[in-house]
């Protein structure tokens, strides 16, 4: 019973896989350290879990419990922090084109010149996030080779736009 109480902490653990070397800061005193590895908060929060499946009277075991569930809270938090803190550092395309608010409303003729501008700024964000795609890890790669498809997506319907709009012009 016990060891399949541990199996399932151990399997809740493994939400933290990604992070396992990065350092983060816990707040409160539920672990022996605030700031460590997250590996080295998993080992503590396991501990406890052994702690708690030793436990023969009901207070320890409310005890320990009641730390266990506040031990993996705080390492989410840290963890979710952490996760926070990377997507505020990334890097963001930007563009040397600028575009109207409604292209879409414009005549013809200067809606295909900007229909042209926005197939170059889509052209340099796929060649951006290529090279984005190239220098990051394992991790990263899969973030920014999904970023491509969409790019790849939108510069489809872009050319699309374009070759409607051109034999829409051609005809008149």
């Amino acid at each position: 019973m016990f060891s399949d109480f541990l199996q399932v902490i151990q399997q809740k653990l493994t939400v933290f896989s990604p992070f396992l070397e990065q350092e983060v800061i816990v707040k409160g005193n539920l672990f022996s350290q605030n700031q460590k590895k997250v590996s080295d908060f998993i080992q503590e929060i396991i501990h406890t879990a052994q702690l708690l499946s030793q436990q023969t009277t009901e207070d320890y075991a409310d005890f320990y419990a009641t730390k266990l569930l506040r031990q993996f809270d705080a390492l989410n938090h840290a963890v979710f922090m952490l996760e926070k803190a990377d997507l505020s550092a990334r890097e963001v395309f930007t563009t040397s084109f600028s575009f109207p608010k409604n292209i879409h409303a414009l005549p013809p003729a200067r809606r295909l010149n900007e229909y042209r501008k926005a197939l170059r700024a889509l052209n340099e964000k796929i060649s951006w996030l290529l090279e984005k795609s190239y220098a990051a890890n394992e991790n990263e790669k899969i973030m920014w080779q999904q970023q491509v498809e969409e790019t790849e997506y939108r510069k489809m319907k872009c050319q699309k736009a374009i070759e409607e709009l051109e034999e829409k012009l051609s005809k008149i």
